[in-house]
């Protein structure tokens, strides 16, 4: 069962940060659908000399961890800081359940536009291995971790309203959206009013017959997220994210934009 990954899907979302200088955040989530708690998360930053680590890691509870066969995903990303992006070098996900486990890392050669690519496969023990190098219109400067972070960068910098872009990790490009009209009273409905920015992020993809995979966030003014919700999700209802312990050091620059 592929219910965890849905999961951790969601809460890569939940990472959104706005840093100046040296800064640091552990944030730590749980994650329902509907009325039942499913799982948790826990998302890391740090940002010192112009280099950065970030890490998501993300594990099923109760049932959701019987039916998954225990299944654990971790994303990990590190680079540089470049006018105030996070250029990445280095990109790892991790997934085990079962006697299965699976780990790739991706390597940037930004000088040739490439992506050295390492996988290992390992079931009940016995591992297979594989390395190949991407170009052309498989090259992204993302992973999914630094997408986020440098989208927001990119509203503040540049005033959109709406940002396409692709990642490793991400299957489809993702929408974010600054919303407005419709959009921007569901989400203020779903939220009850609840002070911050609100953000509509399109993943592009059906999560639980979720329409496109349509999840709104709410990000309070220290700019972590404190709840995020996948809308139009059948059976039970929402597929949802809410902080439940967050530690922040350092400098943290606000968003501009304005709802």
């Amino acid at each position: 069962m592929k219910m965890i990954y849905k999961i951790s899907l969601l809460l890569i979302l939940l990472v959104f940060s706005l840093f100046a200088g040296e800064f640091e955040s552990f944030v730590k989530y749980k994650v329902g659908y509907g009325i039942f708690t499913l799982g948790e998360a826990t998302a890391y930053l740090k940002i010192e000399n112009a280099t950065y680590k970030t890490e998501i890691s993300a594990k099923a509870k109760g049932l959701a961890a019987v039916f998954s066969k225990e299944r654990t995903e971790k994303y990990m990303s590190e680079g540089e800081v470049t006018n105030g992006r996070l250029v990445p070098y280095h990109f790892e996900k991790q997934s085990s359940y079962g006697g299965k486990k699976r780990h790739i890392e991706y390597f940037w050669d930004y000088e040739n536009e490439q992506i050295a690519v390492d996988s290992e496969n390992c079931k009940n023990g016995d591992c297979k291995y594989s390395s190949e190098i991407w170009n052309d219109d498989k090259y992204v400067e993302n992973d999914i971790l630094t997408l986020y972070h440098n989208i927001m960068f990119d509203f503040n910098k540049t005033g959109a309203k709406e940002i396409n872009a692709s990642a490793i990790g991400s299957k489809k490009p993702v929408v974010i959206i600054l919303p407005d009209g419709k959009r921007l009273k569901t989400a203020k409905k779903t939220f009850d009013d609840k002070d911050g920015i609100y953000l509509v992020a399109i993943l592009n993809q059906e999560i639980f017959t979720s329409d496109k995979g349509e999840l709104y966030v709410n990000v309070d003014s220290d700019n972590t997220v404190s709840k995020a919700v996948l809308k139009k999700t059948m059976l039970f209802g929402d597929i949802w994210g809410e902080r439940t312990e967050k530690r922040i050091s350092g400098q943290r620059n606000g968003m501009n934009t304005t709802q």
